[in-house]
């Protein structure tokens, strides 16, 4: 029997995922739990070689593990929906990174607030640690900063599988592919299944005490990342926005933003020498360019390079 399905989609961080499936045995929980891991690495395996080895040495919990060649993020993330789905009597489905390790309450406390809500959809909070020497500017980032909201209780969205749980029922209403597989390598494909599930009617809730910490590494911990990935951000909000509109109408929706975007991010960034606030503000017209991009058909793909181990 499996009372909840952990899910990790992992390719080239072994190291990474053994932090996390080591933080899943230290759970504090008395759940029935089955772990779902899927590479998608279809040369290299080396997620599966690693979590292989845990169970090799008696991991607690029974695992399933797959491999998916197909590059792309949204492709893994359906393979864990299938696998999960399969289990007899799960009734939800927790998803967490490959770079993130789990509080020993955490099951608990996302449980806790899904039963005190009634949410489909449960998110909780990230914390971040920094890897390496970290300048000033750097550490204050808010793209840096932990994902926190301050209290649990319903929200409007969830708006990432970074720390979530799912009902499984609901899972089954979305079909055998809920992640748009057109957005392999850009991200943002959460984001748009979960803006999907709010339009119809689909329940959120946060749960402020079901932590998480992320690995952040030194690579992610430059301007250029930042940046980009503001770019990144800024593109597939746009992506999910046409899925449920028309470009005329999504660039129109969207220009005050656009236009706000260049202005404070351009001159705003030219009238500071505060490096960590030029950087933000850059951020702003980065965020800009994005939405732009995607208006035009221009997709960044961020997820071609792995970062961390």
């Amino acid at each position: 029997m499996t009372e909840i399905a952990i899910c990790i989609a992992t390719r080239q961080r072994p190291a990474g995922l053994r932090r996390t499936l080591l933080s899943l045995a230290a759970l504090d929980t008395q759940r029935q739990v089955t772990i779902v891991v899927a590479d998608n690495d279809g040369d290299k395996r080396e997620g599966i070689a690693a979590a292989e080895a845990l169970r090799v040495q008696g991991y607690r919990w029974p695992m399933r593990l797959l491999s998916v060649p197909t590059p792309g993020i949204p492709q893994v993330r359906n393979a864990l929906v299938a696998e999960a789905l399969t289990l007899p009597d799960v009734q939800f489905v927790a998803m967490l990174d490959d770079d993130e390790a789990a509080e020993p309450h955490w099951l608990d406390a996302m449980l806790r607030c899904q039963a005190a809500t009634g949410a489909d959809v449960v998110g909780g909070a990230v914390l971040r640690e920094l890897e390496g020497q970290v300048a000033p500017w750097a550490s204050s980032h808010p793209l840096l900063q932990p994902k926190t909201r301050g209290a649990s209780g319903p929200v409007d969205l969830i708006d990432s599988t970074a720390n979530v749980l799912i009902a499984a029922e609901t899972l089954r209403t979305l079909g055998d592919k809920p992640f748009d597989e057109a957005m392999a390598l850009t991200g943002g494909s959460d984001k748009q299944l979960f803006t999907r599930m709010q339009r119809a009617g689909r329940r959120f809730a946060w749960a402020e005490d079901a932590r998480v910490t992320e690995l952040i590494p030194a690579s992610r911990i430059t301007s250029k990342w930042l940046l980009m990935r503001g770019y990144r951000i800024g593109m597939t909000d746009m992506i999910t926005i046409l899925t449920h509109s028309t470009p005329l109408k999504a660039a129109a929706s969207e220009a005050t933003r656009i236009v706000g975007g260049f202005v404070v991010g351009g001159l705003g960034a030219a009238l500071t020498l505060d490096r960590g606030t030029r950087i933000v503000r850059l951020g702003k017209a980065y965020r800009a360019a994005g939405k732009l991009a995607a208006l035009t058909g221009h997709h960044y793909e961020e997820y071609r390079k792995v970062h961390g181990a």
